[in-house]
Order: C-alpha cells, then sequence, then structure tokens
C-alpha cells in the first residue's frame, strides 16, 4: 500500500523531481540527509520515491603502502562525480575508466583550474602543480556504470 505523503514531503519530492535524471531511492529519510544509495542497494532496495541524483564530489585516498586505488560506482544522465586527488608537481598521474555501457570519460583539472585532460578514457602525464587534482567523472550518453583506476608515482 502506497504511503501517504504530508505537504513538506510532496514539496521535497517536487524539489528534487525538477531534473530530467531520475533514479530510485528507497525513503524519504535518503532525501533529507541527500545520502545516495549504492548500485548494490537499488537492486534490493523496496524503492517508493523517484528524485534526481545531485552532482558528488569524494576524495581518492590510496591505502597505506600503495600509490594506486580504484572506484566502481555510476553517474546518472547529466550529473558528474567529481574526485580529489592530492598530488606533487613532477609526479606522473595515470588515470583510466571503463564502463559497461562504454559511455563514460572523465576530464583531469590541475590545482590552478588548467584542464589537462577532455571527455577521455585514459590519461599519463607528469603533474605540472602541488595541490588537488579534480578528476570529474560523467556519461557520454545515458547514465554510465564506471570503474576509475587512478595512480600516482
Amino acid at each position: 500500500m502506497p504511503q501517504e505523503l504530508n505537504d513538506k514531503q510532496v514539496f521535497k519530492l517536487a524539489l528534487f523531481g525538477v531534473s530530467a535524471s531520475l533514479f530510485l531511492t528507497p525513503n524519504l529519510n535518503a532525501i533529507a540527509t541527500n545520502e545516495t544509495p549504492t548500485i548494490r542497494n537499488r537492486a534490493t532496495a523496496n524503492p517508493q520515491f523517484l528524485i534526481a541524483q545531485q552532482n558528488r564530489t569524494r576524495r581518492i585516498e590510496f591505502a597505506r603502502g600503495t600509490n594506486s586505488a580504484t572506484v566502481e560506482d555510476a553517474v546518472v544522465r547529466g550529473t558528474r562525480d567529481t574526485y580529489l586527488v592530492n598530488a606533487r608537481a613532477g609526479q606522473t598521474m595515470t588515470v583510466s575508466i571503463t564502463s559497461t555501457e562504454e559511455n563514460a570519460v572523465f576530464d583531469i583539472i590541475a590545482p590552478n583550474r588548467r584542464t589537462l585532460k577532455q571527455e577521455a578514457t585514459s590519461f599519463t602525464g607528469k603533474l605540472p602543480a602541488r595541490g588537488d587534482y579534480r578528476i570529474v567523472v560523467g556519461g557520454t550518453r545515458g547514465n554510465a556504470t564506471y570503474n576509475l583506476q587512478v595512480t600516482i608515482r
């Protein structure tokens, strides 16, 4: 039986429903806390509402003793996931992305806001400055489920 919504809940849903890119979330609590379910959770959840995914920014930190990390996630059409990676000038960064739908790409933006690579699936280059590099992931068409691998030497 569907849950009856109060005016405040309907207003929240209307705000989130403005975007054309939609995905299922299990409850209103996820809306209130701005949580995004994982792909694994989306398949097993009991979805009740449609809301728009928002752009997300997260930091990639390497496990102790390693120089690479892999991120598995997905973006909904029209949104971007941004990953921050701290590095020093002169280090070499290698980034690659694969996608189930073969439509995920990334941009790399240096700390000085200069774009090093745009709409790429792979990159290797010497880094020009110290600071946070932004790796911005998006889909070229539709939703994109991706594996992003980042290595810094």
